[in-house]
């Protein structure tokens, strides 16, 4: 079995570190890699370097947005899954993001373990 990679992208650092370390717990790590980027500039970078299973994302980042990432994200990667995170929840937010192909939506602050259970679901 290969190893999932997930990538964290936030640009509040010290949330990209604690999602990382949450999902690493329950000895996840022979099962998974996690990537963080700070930006959405950087998180571009990684994707073209390596294969991402799963992209969690903001949406309001500064540089490239997490807009303009689930927009490249679906031209360039489109079997690349997306659960995006945002403080900013909308039921029209919540529409437009079902229909980019986005799988999961949680808002922020939310719990890490909910957070959690979404990338476990999403990866089975």
């Amino acid at each position: 079995m290969s190893k999932k990679r997930i990538l964290v992208v936030d640009d509040e650092e010290d949330l990209t570190w604690t999602i990382s370390k949450h999902l690493y717990r329950n000895g996840n790590r022979e099962k998974r890699e996690i990537l963080c980027a700070n930006s959405g500039r950087i998180a571009l970078k990684i994707l073209n370097e390596k294969k991402v299973d799963l992209v969690l994302t903001d949406l309001r980042m500064p540089e490239i947005n997490g807009y303009e990432l689930l927009d490249y994200l679906a031209k360039s990667y489109p079997e690349t899954k997306v659960i995006v995170m945002t403080a900013f929840g909308t039921t029209e937010l919540e529409s437009k993001l079902s229909n980019m192909s986005v799988l999961g939506y949680i808002e922020k602050p939310f719990e890490i373990n909910e957070l959690r259970n979404m990338v476990e679901n999403v990866l089975i």
